[in-house]
């Protein structure tokens, strides 16, 4: 681990004298991320067959520009970077939590399933990500345990908030995008535009509730058809079909799903 030296597996890490409060409950959260996928979902290890995922810690791009994952790895910083944004409303103290471990997780699965040559489209990566962390903790915001309480007794901030109607922090780091139209438009930042992919899967969730909505979610990530490109639109959205099956009544909900934010249009 970047500035610690190998720590071994995560009980062993935490037994460390080397690490910080910080630290320690940043690799708790990234447990608590692994054991939520392995009940929720049945997966194993990163590639679905038992591989662990290695947590960096202290590692610089992190402490400026926030977690972030690659193969096989998630890195963190030595502080917050939310703190240096907006010192007055974010916690310097909090590295990760379980929703922005969840998030990092699916992207080290994401890059698990592609080719090797594969040049991931960020918005569908991203969004899909996000999808896999409010399902996974039923939970609509993202990251706002990484801000402080406010006098509402709600925290300050969020990374995203996903659900729309019903926020549950105070002004998120980032707006948004809802559609397919806006999402593929020229200069739309990856993680905003990713909104268009939890709010595909929200919808479905309204209508179908959230375990199988979930479940569908997964398959989709399981379906090696939805990366052979990468991960790209019309990719994403024939694999979405493809999860409901011969399921008449789960096609048309996934159908009206992609209806309700454009995506549909990716299949022409």
């Amino acid at each position: 681990m970047t500035g610690v030296g190998e720590l071994g597996t995560a009980a062993q890490a935490l037994r460390s004298k080397r690490l910080t409060p910080s630290e320690r409950a940043a690799i708790e959260a990234l447990v608590r991320a692994v054991a939520l996928l392995h009940t929720r979902v049945g997966y194993a290890g990163v590639d679905d067959a038992g591989a662990a995922v290695r947590l960096i810690l202290r590692e610089p791009e992190a402490g400026t520009g926030g977690p972030w994952a690659t193969m096989g790895t998630i890195n963190v910083g030595a502080t917050n970077a939310l703190a240096k944004r907006a010192p007055q409303r974010a916690r310097a103290d909090v590295l990760l939590t379980v929703d922005v471990a969840l998030h990092e997780l699916t992207h080290v699965i994401q890059f698990a399933k592609m080719p090797a040559a594969a040049t991931p489209n960020g918005a569908i990566v991203e969004g899909m990500a996000d999808a896999v962390a409010i399902f996974a903790t039923g939970d609509d915001t993202l990251g706002e345990g990484m801000y402080k309480t406010g006098p509402d007794g709600r925290p300050m901030g969020s990374v995203r908030e996903l659900g729309g109607a019903h926020r549950t922090s105070g002004a998120p780091l980032g707006v948004v995008i809802n559609t397919y139209a806006q999402a593929t438009a020229p200069g739309a930042e990856e993680h905003a535009a990713g909104g268009v992919v939890s709010a595909t899967f929200i919808a479905l969730r309204a209508s179908v509730g959230r375990e199988t909505a979930e479940r569908l979610l997964w398959n989709v990530i399981r379906d090696a058809g939805a990366w052979s490109a990468g991960g790209t639109w019309s990719e994403l959205a024939r694999a979405m079909r493809r999860a409901a099956g011969t399921d008449a009544a789960l096609l048309t909900a996934v159908d009206a799903a992609l209806a309700s934010t454009g995506l549909n249009a990716a299949l022409r």
